[in-house]
């Protein structure tokens, strides 16, 4: 018997139907290609389990002490009908479904003749529940996580970290999904998250971004830590569940770029009201953006890239025709009236702006890249956006 996907199926109804019911059989769930597992049950009893998704028994076994084990299993007993095998079912039930325990799955089940051996499947349910649900911003379990290939600034706090943390990086590899991440770990899913939290707001770990010529809605925004104008170190993830408008700027002197931060100093009380923090990165070192745009003395975090690495992990542009057009002259001239030194260009001379809204999920909004040095987002879409 195969069932298909209903709209609103999840973990949680499916099989608390069959606890209820008491069925016989092997359930197949199914999340994303390739990442799923499979559940042996028996009158109301978890027989077996396994799947990609599922932690290896040795694992489990070794984590409670169990070791002794082993052997009995190579010599085809049941782990749920040994001695402390149930508890070890218990953990790798408890890590494989807790991340996906509200979320829709595809699935299919087939009847079969199984001993009822195993923990009890209500008692399983009633921990998973109560494992389910980490508090503040969701983590998505399919998006892939990893450490960054260029550190920047972030990489000193490496040095501060305890052992254990970073033992808990080297679970991500080159971009694994976090659910893969968590069961490599052991880690029931209201312990995972926090931690990845915790790691990605000091900009050690982000979710991995796309290949291609230009960001766009739905990806995720690339991961960053650079330095403030008032020395300390900001990160992108450290904005999770806030929304931001990230902006990209030339030099500290650019009229262009002083005019638009003139701007959104003036909107900036109406955007924190709404929820938005502004975000802006500039291609010049912390020293020249103090002695000008920093005077402005704008109360949003202005960060240095004279690198440009965060400009190009955005993929922002450079345009000579954008830089000549005459469309964005009268923007030029009012930056030039704030009268911020401009004289010394320590940045890409011909870049193009660009701007980018970002949710709470750390995820693009909307992408803007500018075609000259006045074409940025207008100020009514950010609100609207942030209504």
């Amino acid at each position: 018997m195969v069932r298909t996907l209903t709209r609103d199926t999840t973990p949680r109804e499916l099989l608390s139907f069959f606890a209820r019911h008491r069925h016989t059989g092997r359930l197949t769930l199914g999340f994303a290609p390739g990442l799923g597992l499979t559940l042996e049950l028996a009158g109301g009893r978890l027989a077996a389990l396994g799947g990609p998704l599922v932690p290896r028994v040795g694992r489990a076994l070794e984590a409670l002490g169990l070791q002794g084990l082993a052997g009995a299993l190579v010599r085809g007993a049941r782990l749920s009908a040994l001695p402390g095998g149930e508890e070890a079912q218990r953990l790798r039930f408890l890590v494989a479904l807790s991340p996906f325990w509200d979320r829709l799955a595809s699935f299919s089940f087939r009847p079969l003749d199984l001993p009822p051996v195993g923990p009890p499947l209500g008692r399983l349910l009633e921990e998973v529940e109560a494992h389910a649900h980490p508090p503040g911003p969701p983590l998505d379990p399919l998006a892939r996580f990893a450490v960054p290939e260029d550190l920047g600034p972030a990489g000193g706090r490496l040095w501060a970290l305890e052992p254990e943390e970073l033992r808990f990086l080297g679970l991500f590899g080159a971009g694994a999904p976090l659910a893969l991440a968590a069961v490599r770990g052991l880690y029931p899913w209201d312990a995972f998250v926090p931690r990845v939290r915790a790691l990605e707001a000091l900009g050690l770990l982000g979710e991995a971004s796309r290949p291609g010529p230009a960001l766009r809605p739905g990806d995720p925004a690339p991961p960053f830590t650079l330095e403030a104008l008032d020395g300390t170190l900001f990160s992108l993830g450290e904005m999770r569940g806030r929304k931001v408008l990230l902006a990209f700027f030339r030099h500290g002197g650019c009229p262009f770029c002083n005019r638009r931060v003139h701007e959104l100093k003036a909107s900036y009380p109406e955007l924190r009201a709404l929820g938005v923090e502004v975000v802006g990165v500039f291609g010049s070192p912390r020293e020249s953006l103090l002695h000008r745009v920093g005077r402005q003395n704008p109360p949003f975090p202005l960060l240095a890239d004279p690198d440009d690495r965060v400009h190009a992990l955005y993929r922002t542009r450079t345009s000579l025709l954008g830089l000549l057009d005459p469309r964005a002259l009268p923007y030029y001239l009012e930056g030039l009236r704030l009268g911020i030194p401009h004289g010394a260009t320590d940045g890409e001379l011909f870049r193009m702006p660009a701007e980018f809204l970002i949710g709470e999920d750390l995820r693009i909004a909307r992408a803007h890249y500018g075609r000259n040095g006045a074409d940025r987002l207008p100020l009514e879409e950010v609100l609207r956006w942030a209504r």
